[in-house]
């Protein structure tokens, strides 16, 4: 056997007779924090590395109890058994200690009792978790919503089921959480009563999402919202306002869904807005002057084109953008628009121009600063600095079969200079 040099020497410095690893020797707390970079199965596993492991998972207070993490080994199918019994067997042997996060992820109909999940939920809402996550199906969420809008100790809740098929109707008859301030919501219906009563009894609540919702309100109004995201939401009514004057980040996916222009009231702290379309023939206009003063903006989906042309020629001058990010679709995109649109943004500093996945792309993302070769295919171009774009450091592009096209446009613009 050969001995590797130094080996010898090494073990004198340490004190051949201290065997033990260095991680082993951490406390509880320590060891907690670096299994919560695990999945629950993987922790536990755990207990096979030494006596000292073999307990430390009982107490873990993070457990990430996902239905994806469970396959059969000899293939690629799930194994919801194995989900079920492992998971009634991790809460029933575990100690009761409290938790921090608690996350099951049952976003695939399971052969059980929704009895069953619920009370692996009710176990964790009776050990006082800070985060929690229920992703779970439709009868099983109507069993719990009251017992979690009425968990004390809750700061981040993620509540729904991934079925857009089944909705969840949110109707708890009183919500008790003083200290929620993380609210992510998916395919649950909402109307103006719980709206309400939320922003009421959830005093400091600053981030709120929802995700496939059916929304039946007309306005959302706090005074501390901080970020809001309305991801393709259907709306039963007219929604008329949206009054967050603390607002720093506000998306809105499927902005085409809402039927009427919502009146926006003045968002003196909005830093970055994301605004995407699905369809062709957004029904919106005039949305640039509403967010004229933010610092990043995202606009996305396949009628952007069409929302430039109806923008551009009452288009106020963006004083704070720095970061613009625009989804072109290759049978469609005019790049003469971006360039007129980036006019407007004196102190644009970042430009992503994204060309939609259904093109053949040989995808690169490419930063340009002053001379960068963008790929093989093409010729190296220069980024041409006049007065306008004089603050531009970063320009990423998406490369297809459109981007040869794409520099020409831009250098027709003066916004390149190419070089062979």
């Amino acid at each position: 056997m050969v001995k590797r040099r130094g080996t010898s020497k090494l073990l004198r410095m340490k004190g051949s007779e201290n065997t033990d690893d260095l991680i082993s020797g951490l406390p509880d707390n320590l060891l907690h924090h670096i299994m919560s970079f695990l999945n629950t199965r993987e922790a536990v596993q755990t207990c096979i590395l030494s006596k000292r492991w073999k307990n430390v998972w009982r107490t873990l207070p993070y457990l990430y109890l996902n239905f994806n993490d469970f396959k059969l080994d000899v293939s690629n199918r799930y194994s919801p058994d194995l989900f079920m019994d492992f998971v009634s067997n991790l809460l029933l042997h575990r100690d009761p200690t409290c938790l921090h996060t608690f996350q099951l992820d049952c976003r695939y109909p399971l052969d059980s009792d929704d009895e069953i999940i619920s009370g692996w939920a009710r176990y964790a809402l009776m050990h006082n978790p800070r985060v929690l996550s229920l992703l779970v199906p439709n009868d099983a969420a109507s069993q719990l919503c009251h017992s979690v809008f009425n968990c004390t100790s809750l700061e981040e809740l993620h509540f729904g089921y991934i079925n857009m098929l089944d909705q969840i109707k949110l109707v708890p008859e009183t919500i008790v959480t003083p200290h929620l301030r993380h609210l992510r919501l998916y395919n649950v219906h909402l109307n103006e009563k719980f709206m309400e009563k939320m922003f009421s009894e959830c005093p400091g609540l600053t981030d709120l999402h929802l995700v496939w919702c059916s929304l039946k309100i007309r306005s959302i109004r706090s005074q501390k919202l901080k970020c809001l995201t309305l991801h393709q939401c259907e709306y039963e009514m007219e929604m008329q306002l949206i009054d967050a004057p603390s607002l720093t980040e506000l998306c809105i996916k499927g902005l085409e869904a809402i039927r009427y222009e919502i009146n926006i009231t003045s968002m003196p702290s909005l830093l970055k807005v994301v605004v995407s379309y699905s369809s062709f023939q957004p029904r919106w206009s005039v949305i640039f002057p509403r967010f004229s003063n933010v610092q990043q903006l995202e606009l996305k989906g396949a009628s952007i084109e069409t929302l430039l042309e109806t923008e551009l020629p009452t288009c106020p001058i963006f004083h704070n953008l720095r970061s613009l990010f625009i989804q072109l679709h290759c049978r469609t995109c005019d790049i003469a628009l971006t360039a007129n649109f980036v006019r407007y943004c004196p102190k644009l500093e970042e430009l992503v121009l994204s060309l939609d996945y259904h093109c053949q792309c040989a995808t690169t993302l490419t930063n340009v600063f002053r001379e960068t070769r963008i790929s093989k295919q093409l010729r190296t171009v220069t980024l041409f600095r006049p007065k306008l774009l004089r603050k531009i450091k970063v320009l990423h592009i998406d490369c297809c079969i459109r981007a040869e096209q794409i520099v020409q446009a831009l250098k027709h613009r003066g916004l390149w200079e190419c070089r062979n």
